[in-house]
């Protein structure tokens, strides 16, 4: 298959940065040929198709590429390792007290926003009070629902302290989310979503929604001495995954970290590329609601389950590049998760528990995907054909890609859907508790959600561990979703680019250190 190159002048503009210039790693030639040296351009690709819904505002960051913009410009006061620990970002310490329901965070100092102004206690009130807000709506409002508007406060200007309606005793890994990153206080919503001032490495200096590319520059004032080496960043939404391995082939792209998990062998031979991958707790599902014919039926649930042979989908979807799933949103390898045998295949079974729930002579279910996310359809039509072995016929509706998460999930009763890598906690609580609003399978068990509100009050980690698996089981075994693999996290950049790495949890970006050789 030939390599498919962008054309030079195309609509987005793959080799056009600014007027009459065409960039060159970081140097650019002008139109007449002279060359000259220019400051350093990062050139970052993902799959977002064009969308009037692409934000910078952390309070609505609902996808992958919203979550790049926001790292470029906004940091948080706790991240989470590596290994999913928490690690101070904008605070120096915290503490709590003996329950667990106070908890005080002291922050940096000397730490500035983008237009020169200090971040203060102010500013952490003023953010975390937008997450809870009804009036603003953000998604980050369901994991805080322990945290009332009145319980943030400031103590001075470099203390805050959460009061929380209830103890949770790991509060810090449980704020290190997608939405918590700090703005400047007194911001408007309209001025977050394109032009938001934080703390991060890069300042906004260009980003309309649904136009290429969006354009952010050093500031010169972050807090971190000699940071960032790069001085300035382009984020370009190449929506079709061969395009984006070609252009980062064809050095158009610097970094690419929405890598396919097949097809990428062109890129791990090339010299020029250098390909990364780690093992992500990352969650493709089949989601079923659980209180809609046919899936209000446990037996039904677990029959869809049972029909799956788990590592033949792995090896078909992913090429063997990720971890098999057990029906659990915990990965095995994550704090708190349960130890138990990968559920195995078992077509009989489904048979007696499809007769056993009505469904005898076989049962229809129609299942949505898109190419929205890399393996969904390949995912829909493995499960299509495996399925059908047990008298389940699965009609596969292919949706359009661009607008499948504002028209297509949450709004059927069985679909594709993913999730980034969480800790168990925010894995179990995001789309599984019954208030939740994100809760995809429409799934509401007391007792599961009685297990996770009790396990983040429990101080003794041996009972805080046992309510976790006692959520999981539950959820594993009478939830709606199936979860047969976890894909590793895959990106490439070009061979000059250093001081970059893939963070397990895909949302979690940082591009401060990137170096241009």
């Amino acid at each position: 298959m030939p390599m498919k190159l962008l054309p030079p002048l195309s609509r987005r503009g793959f080799l056009q940065t600014s007027a009459g210039a065409v960039a060159f790693g970081g140097a650019t030639l002008s139109l007449p040929g002279i060359a000259r040296a220019q400051s350093k351009v990062l050139r970052i690709a993902s799959g977002e198709a064009d969308s009037a819904a692409a934000t910078m505002d952390p309070a609505k960051n609902l996808a992958d590429p919203d979550s790049a913009r926001i790292a470029l410009a906004f940091e948080r006061l706790v991240v989470l390792d590596p290994n999913f620990t928490p690690t101070p970002q904008l605070c120096e310490s915290w503490e709590t007290n003996e329950t667990g329901d106070v908890w005080t965070f002291r922050l940096l100092r000397g730490v500035k926003f983008h237009d020169g102004s200090e971040m203060t206690a102010a500013d952490v009130v003023f953010s975390y009070r937008r997450l809870v807000d009804p009036d603003v709506g953000s998604p980050a409002a369901a994991s805080l629902a322990m945290l009332p508007m009145d319980g943030i406060e400031a103590v001075d200007d470099h203390t805050v302290r959460f009061r929380l309606t209830s103890p949770v005793v790991e509060f810090p890994q449980l704020i290190a989310t997608r939405f918590t990153y700090i703005v400047k206080a007194g911001q408007s919503d309209d001025d977050l979503r394109t032009r938001g001032i934080g703390t991060g490495p890069y300042r906004v200096e260009r980003f309309v929604p649904g136009e290429e590319p969006a354009v952010f520059v050093r500031h010169d004032g972050y807090r971190r001495p000699g940071l960032p080496k790069v001085d300035r960043v382009e984020l370009r939404s190449i929506p079709d995954s061969a395009a984006r391995i070609a252009a980062l082939r064809a050095g158009q792209i610097d970094i690419n970290w929405d890598l396919p998990r097949v097809g990428i062998e062109v890129l791990e031979d090339d010299p020029n590329v250098r390909v990364i991958r780690t093992r992500s707790p990352f969650v493709m599902t089949m989601s079923m609601w659980t209180d809609t014919p046919p899936f209000d039926d446990v037996r039904v649930r677990m029959a869809m389950k049972l029909v799956v042979d788990r590592e033949a989908m792995l090896q078909l979807v992913l090429g063997g590049r990720g971890q098999l799933g057990n029906d659990n949103p915990v990965a095995p390898w994550v704090r708190y998760a349960i130890d138990a045998p990968i559920r195995e295949r078992n077509i009989d079974e489904a048979r007696r528990l499809l007769a056993a729930a009505g469904h005898g002579n076989g049962l229809d279910v129609e299942l949505y995907t898109s190419d929205t996310v890399f393996g969904f359809v390949e995912m829909a039509t493995v499960y299509q054909s495996m399925a059908a072995e047990a008298g389940i016929n699965v009609k596969i509706n292919r949706a359009p890609a661009d607008d499948y998460w504002s028209n297509v999930w949450l709004k059927v009763p069985f679909m594709c859907s993913s999730w980034s890598g969480r800790p168990a906690d925010d894995a179990l609580s995001v789309a599984y508790l019954s208030e939740a609003d994100w809760n995809e399978t429409r799934w509401k068990n007391p007792e599961f959600d009685a297990a996770i509100f009790e396990a983040r009050r429990t101080v003794d980690e041996a009972a805080r561990t046992a309510l976790y698996h006692k959520a999981q089981h539950l959820l594993r075994d009478e939830g709606g979703a199936i979860i047969s693999m976890h894909p590793d996290a895959m990106a490439a950049v070009r061979s000059n680019i250093s001081g970059w790495s893939l963070h397990p949890q895909q949302f979690s970006k940082d591009f401060s250190e990137v170096e241009i050789a």
